[in-house]
């Protein structure tokens, strides 16, 4: 059993994430597909029964929904966050079956489970509907209104994989697709159905961003709002730093200049252990490569190639790190002793001397070791950790799958 303890409302306030519970969805998906890859395993498996399908149709309707929101949730999906994870599938085989058949099936077989105390705190909306909204329609309205959900998710389903398939027909002449960008014809969005339309702008989204996860209805209306106005030289900002710009011809989703990402997602956080041979050893720490090697300060190993030394390359000194390291990302308060420096400098500032956007210093990996922040990875190393005569470890950072 692998357990950890993470803190919902810091990674809410770093991420810039509005609502609570969807950040500590993300923190559970992040935990277990991290939990996946180290056991090496190709799909995970959850216990999300019929009810919790019904319950999830029924906010998306309390939000207002349209066909992804009415299909909920299905057997077998790509998983949800964070986005790069190899291929990983989410099952949920249980949601043909109710949650008391799965507690009544334990009781059979003399299997104690285990109830999240959080289900029951009246301040998460889905926690109101599942105790008090739910039972209220079963009494007052439908008994079967459960059944009714999920019989209205299987609809929204089936016709949302046809009007997909509809807009395959058209996508070509509607949108240009390059690296994070989509362009779209204005003309051609224009005589597509509204539904098509709708479609085209959320499929230009995921293909931007990498998923729809943060992307609500509210922001769905306002980019068909966009989509309708004659004038150009209009934006409108989107979750995860996209926008929206109406251009003379076309319309265009991109991240914003800010938001042009040089490092991807990095989710939790991720210990390594130091090699001590003088071998290239390579661990993954979620979408990074950590490539080390031990050996001397006047001997690069052929891998790390010419790049310069202190961006995504360095030499530190073996003895000062120790034999375990996390890679993790910022957090308020974080301090450095940076090369050349006598004193510590908050990370606040480092990123700021040194022009980092806001938006990207949630993602720079921090290298940190027993003693305190050895390397602000692409930036700066530790004074203290400054190689010398003594062993050293080169170490690298690199994309996965790049």
């Amino acid at each position: 059993m692998t357990v950890v303890k993470e803190d919902p409302h810091t990674y809410q306030k770093e991420r810039g994430i509005s609502s609570f519970e969807q950040g500590a969805r993300e923190m559970r998906y992040g935990f277990m597909a991290r939990v996946a890859a180290k056991a090496g395993a190709k799909a995970v498996t959850v216990g999300h029964t019929s009810d919790d399908l019904a319950e999830t149709v029924m906010l998306h309707i309390l939000r207002g929904s349209g066909l992804y929101g009415l299909r909920g949730m299905g057997e077998v999906s790509d998983w949800p966050w964070p986005i790069d994870t190899g291929g990983l599938k989410l099952f949920r085989p249980l949601l043909d079956i109710t949650k008391e058949q799965t507690a009544e099936y334990c009781r059979e077989i003399g299997r104690t489970y285990r109830e999240d105390s959080g289900n029951y705190m009246w301040r998460f909306t889905r926690n109101r509907l599942r105790q008090d909204l739910m039972p209220k329609l079963e009494q007052d309205y439908n008994p079967q209104v459960r059944s009714a959900l999920v019989r209205l998710a299987r609809t929204a389903a089936e016709d949302l994989d046809f009007v997909e398939g509809e807009l395959d027909k058209v996508w070509q002449g509607v949108a240009v697709v390059s690296s994070r960008k989509v362009q779209f014809s204005r003309a051609a969005l224009r005589d597509l159905h509204p539904l098509l339309q709708r479609l085209a702008l959320r499929r230009g989204y995921i293909l931007v961003t990498g998923d729809s996860t943060r992307l609500r209805e509210s922001h769905m209306v306002a980019m068909e709002h966009l989509a309708s106005e004659d004038r150009s030289g209009i934006s409108l900002e989107l979750p995860g730093g996209v926008v929206l710009r109406q251009e003379f011809a076309e319309m265009v989703l991109t991240l914003s200049s800010e938001q042009d990402f040089p490092y991807p997602e990095l989710d939790g956080e991720y210990f390594i252990t130091l090699p001590t041979e003088a071998e290239a050893t390579v661990v993954p720490a979620g979408p990074w490569l950590v490539t080390m090697q031990a050996g001397t300060a006047g001997e690069k190993p052929d891998w790390a190639g010419a790049g310069s030394e202190g961006e995504w390359t360095v030499c530190l000194d073996r003895g000062a790190i120790g034999d375990q390291a996390n890679v993790r990302t910022w957090r308020s308060g974080d301090r450095i002793q940076p090369l050349g420096m006598q004193g510590q400098k908050k990370l606040q500032d480092l990123f700021t001397d040194r022009h980092v956007p806001r938006a990207w210093r949630g993602n720079v990996p921090i290298f940190e070791c027993q003693r305190g922040i050895a390397w602000v990875v692409g930036h700066r190393i530790a004074e203290w950790v400054k190689a010398s005569d003594a062993p050293v470890v080169w170490i690298s950072f690199s994309r996965d799958g790049n």
